[in-house]
């Protein structure tokens, strides 16, 4: 069977930083945040307690501050990926992805969803596992056909 659409991806910190982004959810996260926030501040304000003000205020800081942290510990841990060259192959039924340590092939009907953002798409292989497709380097026709796919 012949390759229809070939694509790569370097996986840098950034790339994976947006991934992240994308399967966990940031707008509920954001959401949950803001109300903690004014909660926090309402209560201070009330009970007149600057610690709890100073707390609301310094919180998102932290919070935002820790998550980019833990990111970045993930990233490091695996060194596979790091700043790696990852090759995807397309064909009717699975995609393949290649990289100096080994290859996967992963039929269609396997993924758990494909998730689209502005700049990328992402193969879900598990709630937070996946391939991280940059649309930049993509082939004309290649993102109506994983548009297709989704369905």
């Amino acid at each position: 069977m012949d390759c229809l659409y070939k694509t790569t991806t370097k996986y840098t910190f950034e790339e994976y930083k947006k991934f992240n982004r994308a399967v966990m959810n940031r707008k509920y996260i954001l959401v949950v945040s803001i109300i903690a926030v004014l909660m926090i501040l309402t209560g201070g304000i009330l009970l007149n307690n600057i610690f709890l003000i100073l707390f609301a205020i310094i919180y998102p800081i932290l919070f935002f501050g820790a998550a980019e942290i833990g990111v970045r510990r993930v990233f490091n841990s695996n060194k596979l990926i790091q700043n790696a060259e990852i090759t995807y192959e397309f064909y009717n039924e699975y995609v393949i992805e290649r990289h100096e340590g080994g290859e996967a092939k992963i039929p269609y009907e396997k993924l758990d969803k494909i998730l689209e953002t502005k700049t990328n798409f992402y193969l879900m292989i598990a709630k937070n596992q996946g391939l991280m497709l940059s649309k930049e380097n993509m082939p004309e026709g290649l993102e109506e056909f994983i548009r297709e796919k989704k369905k």
